[in-house]
């Protein structure tokens, strides 16, 4: 690497662009750890309570989970892509997922057909 390249590199706006917006994923990242600290207390708080956890929290809980994953991914140069706000929310839930309202647990639209498997 000459010393012109390097030159080039430092003053590219894009890169500092980037590490601005990585300043502010930063800080995002930090404060959805918290709320994920707190959402694995209720949860805790549930499971001990009524012998399972929240089924509305456990769905909260794997967008949030994905939503770390994304930020992850653009801290790391892994991905290009800026996460939420900066791109639409990603949702976990397949599409053509049933929801059982009975056990909540989802349900393939056609159970005899389905070879799809869901972790819950």
């Amino acid at each position: 690497m000459d010393k012109q390249q390097i030159k080039n590199n430092i003053t590219n706006g894009n890169q500092w662009t980037r590490i601005l917006y990585m300043v502010l994923f930063g800080v995002i990242l930090y404060l959805v750890i918290m709320v994920l600290c707190f959402v694995i207390v209720i949860q805790t708080i549930f499971a001990v309570l009524l012998g399972e956890p929240n089924a509305e929290i456990r769905r909260f809980t794997v967008d949030l989970v994905q939503y770390l994953r994304d930020i992850a991914a653009f801290l790391s140069y892994t991905d290009e892509a800026r996460p939420y706000p900066f791109q639409a929310w990603q949702t976990n839930e397949p599409e053509g997922v049933i929801i059982d309202p009975q056990s909540e647990r989802p349900v393939a639209e056609n159970p005899e057909k389905s070879d799809t498997k869901f972790d819950v």
